[in-house]
């Protein structure tokens, strides 16, 4: 059920209610399929009698409708795959939160000052005092890393020492890693908590396309951050194969907020100003 706090002017809302709120923006009568989500709405108090969106949900509304930028997030962990991000209008900046198993997402105001910083603690960038490793880079294909997440998932967890050693010979036949290499890679794929796609999207500046920004990174828990060079992102889909040149990069915190900072389009990059 969609709900709103008002406290703190945020808002739990499914994709069943972001589409009823598109037709209402629209003038448009809501769609067959959309008529729960309406009337949960309405239940909620986010709608008026007449079927009007309350003032508090219009802003929220306006921004969905009509973006200046959107930023979709990604992130694969034990729990599945789950989407966040944020998005610009003109007159305000909304980040959102999903959760593994839940349809509905948590919408919350920021200001735009502290964009990064939002974003930043949606994919729980911290510090954890990592050093560099060895081999800061470690380049391989696609084939491997897809070779050692099929391995993990037959494998006990409990016993590191012997999925360690298994793992290592799964990596070495797939791939002609020399060390430190392998054992790097090996570790990376043990300790990986999970990955993040981070994208940015916006009208470009002339109105005539969209401009895209994106990075993926690997949260290695105590073997840090490791930014997906290649492939980079933006991906055009169908283009990487088992084939593909895998090539990670350890990246320290820092740089990691730096890389979340230079997705942001400029001023001068957009169509129009942003006010919020």
């Amino acid at each position: 059920m969609p709900s709103f706090d008002s406290a703190r002017d945020r808002f739990r809302l499914a994709p069943a209610h972001l589409g009823v709120l598109g037709c209402l923006y629209e003038g448009v009568p809501v769609t067959a399929d959309l008529l729960t989500a309406r009337d949960e709405l309405w239940a909620a108090g986010l709608l008026g009698d007449a079927g009007e969106v309350i003032p508090e949900l219009a802003t929220l509304a306006d921004a969905i409708a009509e973006p200046l930028v959107l930023v979709h997030i990604e992130i694969t962990g034990s729990e599945g795959l789950t989407h966040h991000g944020a998005v610009i209008g003109n007159h305000a900046c909304y980040v959102f939160e999903g959760w593994p198993g839940e349809v509905e997402s948590e919408y919350v105001p920021t200001d735009l000052g502290t964009l990064v910083w939002s974003l930043a603690r949606v994919v729980g960038l911290r510090d954890r005092g990592v050093k560099p490793p060895v081999a800061p880079v470690v380049t391989t294909k696609i084939a491997a890393m897809d070779a050692g997440f099929a391995a993990l998932g037959g494998m006990d967890p409990t016993r590191l020492d012997d999925t360690a050693g298994r793992l290592r010979a799964v990596l070495a036949a797939e791939d002609d890693l020399t060390e430190p290499e392998l054992t790097i890679f090996t570790h990376l794929l043990l300790q990986l908590n999970g990955n993040w796609r981070m994208t940015a999207a916006w009208t470009s500046r002339d109105g005539a396309g969209t401009d895209v920004r994106g990075i993926t990174v690997l949260d290695c828990g105590p073997l840090g951050y490791w930014l997906r060079d290649s492939p980079a992102e933006p991906i055009i889909p169908g283009t990487i194969t088992p084939d593909s040149d895998l090539r990670l990069v350890f990246v320290e915190v820092q740089r990691v907020w730096e890389l979340i900072a230079s997705l942001l389009p400029d001023a001068d990059e957009l169509p129009v100003p942003v006010e919020g």
